[in-house]
């Protein structure tokens, strides 16, 4: 039996430089050096022909292109087999194959490129011109194979075209049906797409916590990059929330690395928090401090109105206890003031008592 050389096109078509990030978060994906490798080892064995096997939702056009001239070079037979999915990007991919086998059950997908701009509208004008440069160049490779018409391919990416192997046929984008003999029932439409390309903001802060693990500075990555649009009826992963529970089953490593920063951000806030309330604390107010730290901990702020309110309270309660204190004082018989004859024996008493007082400064 003749033994093939077999290249996995499998998961997200990525960059050479983001596959690393993929790969650390377990994630299926396909970058052009993984496939230059293996052509170049059936190359270096001899070998005449290779079997691509593609599994994939696309991703991103660049490095599809750079996949499709490294099969399109191979000094050999191509053949390429879809067992579930190509879409996107990955059925430029398969044009390069010289017979192209579906499976009965496999579903194919073409639309136009998307990426993202922003600016005024010169930089919007650019972004659409560019955008249809590439969808011009990917239906070039459409044509090497497929029996439509430019303007019929450009019509099938201006709406998300799905086909199934039937379809797929029809139109003359694969040669052949696998399995169509012993499977003769007409099969469910299968519209799912693996559309978990990450971000590239995402990328880009996890590739440079790789870097930093190994101890390498991380070198700066070109954002500029064009991707495809969702597919329909897949908006599981990208769509859907992120949370604690989601980040632990999915992604444990990188749950694990949040939780330590997360801990370490914590007692640095918890001991900035103690350290406030010790500076601010006064003489007196011992239990009020060791509640507000350890017992029902409170900000700074919180502690420093709750320590005037109970000063306040405290000056209150004292204020009552001196009033409590000297009412045994008003009990004290005191002794009845002099009687004055009249008005005028009191006003000559109180000028020879100024006059006094002047003497005596004399």
């Amino acid at each position: 039996m003749k033994i093939v050389k077999k290249i996995d096109v499998r998961g997200r078509i990525v960059s050479d430089d983001h596959i690393e990030v993929y790969q650390w978060l377990g994630y299926a994906a396909t970058s052009p050096s993984i496939v230059k490798n293996a052509i170049a080892e059936a190359e270096a064995s001899g070998e005449k022909e290779i079997l691509v096997e593609i599994n994939s939702g696309g991703g991103s056009v660049y490095a599809g292109a750079e996949i499709y001239y490294a099969l399109k070079k191979f000094n050999g037979t191509v053949n390429v087999e879809i067992p579930s999915i190509a879409a996107s990007a990955a059925t430029f991919i398969a044009m390069a194959g010289h017979k192209v086998s579906m499976s009965i059950i496999g579903q194919f997908m073409i639309h136009g490129a998307s990426t993202y701009a922003a600016g005024n509208h010169k930089s919007m004008d650019d972004a659409g011109n560019f955008l249809r440069n590439i969808d011009e160049s990917i239906i070039n490779a459409y044509l090497t194979k497929t029996s439509k018409t430019r303007d019929e391919l450009r019509a099938m990416m201006d709406k998300d075209t799905w086909m199934t192997a039937q379809q797929a046929l029809d139109a003359g984008f694969i040669d052949e049906i696998l399995f169509a003999n012993s499977q003769p029932d007409a099969v469910a439409n299968h519209s799912t797409a693996d559309n978990n390309l990450l971000p590239v903001e995402v990328i880009d802060k996890i590739k440079a916590e790789i870097l930093a693990n190994k101890g390498v500075a991380p070198e700066p990555i070109n954002s500029t990059t064009t991707e495809p649009a969702s597919e329909p009826g897949n908006n599981t992963k990208e769509d859907s929330p992120m949370n604690l529970e989601t980040l632990q089953n999915e992604h444990p490593e990188l749950f694990k690395q949040v939780k330590n920063m997360g801990y370490t951000e914590g007692v640095k806030a918890e001991n900035a928090r103690i350290k406030s309330i010790e500076e601010i604390a006064v003489p007196g107010n011992d239990a009020l401090v060791n509640d507000a730290k350890y017992v029902n901990p409170v900000p700074a702020a919180t502690f420093a109105i709750n320590a005037l309110k109970a000063q306040k309270e405290q000056s209150q309660q004292q204020l009552t206890n001196m009033q409590t204190d000297a009412q045994p004082l008003d009990q004290v018989p005191g002794a009845a003031a002099p009687a004055i004859d009249n008005e005028a024996d009191a006003m000559e008493k109180e000028a020879q008592a100024l006059a006094d007082i002047f003497k005596g400064g004399e």
